[in-house]
């Protein structure tokens, strides 16, 4: 027997949202913590960075199109939910990659 499907409102979708963007904090702080590219810290940074980016927006892309597919003539609220939720990890993303400017390069 299937179960109807419950539509998700504004809340559900920021909560999902941030969600998803937690995670993707999560995987740059472990990766900060590693030494993936030798002795060059900046390169290693920018290589957690650019993974956590691409898990995020492909996370929550399906996640998206998941939720957008589910609701019941209220798009709205999936869209709106996922909008808000994008402004933190925008902010935390730029400050991320102004520090990542102004590591120096090389073996120090």
């Amino acid at each position: 027997m299937r179960r109807p499907s419950v539509p998700l409102g504004l809340t559900a979708n920021l909560t999902i949202g941030a969600g998803v963007h937690v995670l993707a904090l999560l995987v740059y702080g472990t990766l900060s913590l590693l030494r993936l590219e030798g002795c060059d810290r900046a390169d290693g940074l920018a290589a957690g960075w650019a993974l956590a980016v691409l898990l995020d927006l492909l996370l929550g892309g399906i996640l998206l199109a998941g939720a957008l597919r589910r609701t019941d003539g209220r798009r709205w609220a999936v869209l709106a939910g996922w909008a808000l939720s994008l402004v933190p990890f925008a902010a935390l993303a730029g400050v991320g990659m102004n520090y990542l400017a102004t590591l120096p390069g090389g073996c120090a």
